[in-house]
């Protein structure tokens, strides 16, 4: 028997909750055909079958969480081939598992087969906060991460099922739960620094677009200091900067947050950013957002302002270094050659990871984007 694990059906999403099986054993498949629809904490998704086979065993049942990476599916067949690592597409991979090292977060040996464990030392800390044997987890990239230690916590098999509630105590949604562990990468991992500034948009106000201004305006800023619109990753102590602007925005529903990417936002026209806009919106209330629009981000935009609030500490998601919050914009009192003006007054925040941003970038970023807003 060939096992089919389970991919990554979103950008780093540690599991995903079986919703329907479209196959049962015995079933002959075709290639591309759904086997089973999968609810990620961002949407639902259909997984295609990656060969021609039959199915021989189904690794949970519906309700039941599987973790990303590990067993799904078990197939026979002449058609079945056996890949040695995930393709990184939705059709993901068929593997054999790997036992690996000889050292334990907890301190015991354990005797197997090949080197020993590589995870940077926080990761390693993380581990040992949660109660996990690194030596349980093979790493997808040789290198185990934080998000996979999070996604071995408390579980020891492949799947899990939801654990018995407290009195009085709701189940989170799928994609509330994707936001507690970001939220918890986040805060054990990024070092973060926040810089607020206000920028008088009086020239401009009620006659442009608010999106397309925030988006050429960071375009510019990013452009002036290319270190923010990059991705870090600390356990090759290592970054990357982009020449494109894939604005990761945060879209808030009732049934959670959700952060789509608008690819190369920058080359955009005003028409095309509100229909991607609107488009989001629409796919984030029915969680039918596809997984690659949730990808690739780099650099992040929270438009808080639209509800209530001025100024904030926007949480930022790795391995993007910067997110923009935009407070809410309201009328003050500002000084124009020594008289008093009442002019529209937009409150900006930014959070960068202190790990790959200095301060200096920061403020050198924040003054070209406030100035290209008050142009």
């Amino acid at each position: 028997m060939k096992i089919f694990k389970l991919p990554d059906l979103g950008e780093g999403l540690p599991d995903a909750i079986i919703r329907e099986w479209y196959v049962k054993v015995g079933d002959q498949i075709k290639t591309d055909q759904p086997m089973v629809a999968m609810e990620t904490a961002k949407a639902l998704v259909d997984v295609p079958a990656p060969f021609d086979g039959v199915v021989e065993k189904l690794f949970g049942e519906v309700g039941d969480t599987i973790e990303t990476h590990k067993p799904l599916i078990g197939f026979v067949g002449e058609g079945v081939a056996e890949v040695s690592h995930d393709s990184g597409t939705v059709v993901g991979a068929i593997e054999q598992s790997g036992q690996v090292v000889n050292e334990s977060a907890t301190g015991v040996q354990t005797q197997k087969t090949t080197a020993s464990i590589k995870a940077t030392p926080a990761v390693r800390m993380l581990a040992k906060q949660l109660g996990v044997d690194l030596a349980s987890i093979t790493s997808a990239s040789g290198v185990i991460t934080a998000d996979e230690v999070k996604a071995a916590a408390g579980t020891g098999s492949t799947t899990a099922k939801s654990a018995a509630l407290p009195a009085g105590f709701t189940q989170l949604s799928g994609v509330k739960r994707a936001m507690v562990l970001s939220m918890t990468q986040s805060h054990n991992e990024i070092v973060p620094v926040t810089l607020t500034e206000d920028a008088d948009i009086a020239s401009w106000y009620k006659k442009e677009d608010l999106m397309v201004r925030l988006t050429r305006a960071i375009a510019a800023a990013a452009a002036a200091e290319p270190s923010l619109n990059a991705h870090f990753d600390g356990a090759s102590m290592s970054t990357k900067q982009f020449n494109e602007i894939n604005l990761a925005m945060a879209v808030d529903m009732p049934h959670g947050l959700f952060v789509p990417v608008i690819k190369d936002a920058a080359k955009k026209s005003a028409d095309e950013l509100r229909a991607q806009i609107e488009k989001f919106k629409q796919q984030a209330q029915t969680k039918t957002m596809a997984p690659d629009d949730m990808k690739g981000g780099t650099i992040m935009l929270s438009n808080f302002g639209s509800f209530a609030g001025k100024y904030a500490n926007p949480i930022l998601l790795p391995p993007m270094v910067c997110i923009l919050g935009i407070g809410k914009t309201r009328d003050t009192v500002v000084a124009i050659n020594g008289e008093m003006k009442i002019h529209p007054v937009m409150p900006l925040s930014i959070t960068c990871d202190h790990r790959a941003v200095t301060g200096g970038e920061m403020a050198r970023f924040l003054k070209v984007l406030k100035d290209e807003l008050q142009k």
